[in-house]
């Protein structure tokens, strides 16, 4: 089964902090792309859920 996404809406914080190179966080990028990709299944889970409620 096919589905066709038509609106994608992305809500993003653009924090400017100085950029400290002794600075200990360090961005997991595999956690984000994780954290994203679930967020979206949750999404699609729930709008399909309401299109098979209508």
């Amino acid at each position: 089964m096919a589905i066709e996404i038509k609106e994608l809406i992305i809500k993003t914080t653009i924090v400017n902090r100085p950029i400290n190179k002794d600075d200990s966080s360090h961005i997991d990028k595999d956690s984000v792309k994780d954290e994203i990709l679930s967020e979206c299944k949750k999404m699609v889970q729930t709008l399909l859920r309401e299109r098979r409620e209508r």
